[in-house]
């Protein structure tokens, strides 16, 4: 195998990769850690690019700078993958990856021409990360991503294991065949094979997780309300298709705010929508498992509760009207809501159900308010 070549193969693939990640770089980017994983890409790729020149340029270069931005492509990579997951690499991590860089780069320095001195000392160096970087994708992956994140998590794995093994080996070896540019022993020829699937595999994985990561934010957006953070109508509509669907007992609760009109009129919008919002916290706050809250427009909610009779649902809808009943806030009056209760029953679709609870809200309002009422 030609190591030289191989290496020189990916250095173009990794610096068009980074390239084109420049290109095609969006705002969305900063948070995501697609903008560190391209400065990774970039760096990975000079640092081929140096050590594929072993013996033909100054040991200062082609080790000492080759060595270091290697180093450095490892810890972007690894400070990456932590943005993604939405963690800070805390001062001991940046300690922790600027004092691997630093190592790495003195015992390529003090090594010069004997490469593999280098190679044996970043085995397990590198070795240590990678499987560092394995278990934070490997823990805690979200639902939507959990097969792509996975597959990228068992190649750092892998890698992970494979270098303190060739670093162990080459120790082993006691100076026979180290020389991993000019002849490489045959064993290490899959590894570098590897090295290439590796870095194919992580970066189009790490693309993938942005990507569908993306999507499923706009998702969220688009079955969110933006004033309360509770899940918006469209939300909903798909909630009691998947409820009637399941056809288990389920009841449909509708909630509309009392004389809201005078908050905002005596009080101004931005203080409503103010109102409005403690309100739904309020009421996410007094859900139970298996409860879900749904703003359905304007001063008015929607919520599904697991019914297993009416006896049972219209006391749950009692409890749930005192306890989401807001009290004064400065100069804001109370805020009280009445409440329309109907339970599904077969044969129901969702424009039956939501006649029934809007003819009973209609009923609680025309009765005084500030009561909840069966229909």
């Amino acid at each position: 195998m030609d190591v030289r070549t191989l290496f020189l193969a990916q250095t173009c693939a990794l610096l068009a990769s980074a390239a084109m990640l420049w290109i095609a770089r969006g705002e969305a980017d900063r948070r995501n850690g697609l903008r560190l994983w391209m400065l990774a890409v970039a760096s990975q790729g000079l640092a081929y690019a140096l050590l594929s020149n072993a013996g033909r340029l100054p040991s200062l270069l082609s080790a000492g700078l080759g060595n270091a931005l290697g180093a450095v492509s490892v810890a972007l990579f690894h400070a990456a993958i932590r943005q993604f997951l939405g963690q800070v690499l805390q001062r001991s991590g940046l300690v922790l990856m600027a004092s691997m860089v630093l190592a790495v780069t003195a015992v390529a320095l003090t090594a010069g021409a004997d490469y593999a001195q280098s190679t044996i000392f970043n085995g397990f160096a590198y070795g240590l990360v990678q499987l560092l970087n394995a278990w934070l994708l490997w823990r805690s992956p979200a639902p939507t991503l959990r097969g792509v994140q996975r597959v990228v998590a068992g190649f750092y794995l892998l890698m992970g294991l494979l270098l303190p093994l060739r670093a162990a080996a080459l120790l082993l070896q006691q100076g026979q065949g180290r020389d991993y540019l000019n002849v490489p022993a045959d064993w290490q020829a899959p590894l570098f094979l590897f090295g290439f699937l590796f870095i194919i595999v992580t970066t189009l994985g790490f693309l993938q997780m942005c990507k569908m990561q993306a999507e499923a934010e706009v998702r969220q957006q688009a079955h969110s309300d933006g004033l309360t953070g509770l899940p918006n109508r469209r939300a909903l509509d798909e909630a009691v298709a998947a409820a009637i669907t399941r056809a288990r007992p389920f009841a449909l609760l509708m909630v509309d705010l009392d004389h809201f009109k005078a908050i905002n009129d005596g009080f101004g919008h931005h203080a409503g929508d103010a109102a409005l919002a403690d309100f739904a916290a309020g009421l996410r706050a007094s859900l139970a498992a298996g409860e879900q809250a749904f703003r359905w427009g304007g001063e008015e909610f929607c919520l599904l509760l697991p019914a297993g009779d009416a006896g049972a649902a219209l006391a749950r809808a009692r409890q749930l009207h005192q306890q989401i009943a807001r009290p004064p806030q400065g100069e804001l009056p109370a805020l009280r809501c009445s409440l329309g209760l109907t339970l599904w029953q077969p044969g129901d679709s969702a424009d039956t159900l939501f006649r029934r609870a809007d003819r009973a809200l209609y009923r609680a309002k025309s009765l005084g308010r500030n009561r909840v009422e069966p229909g």
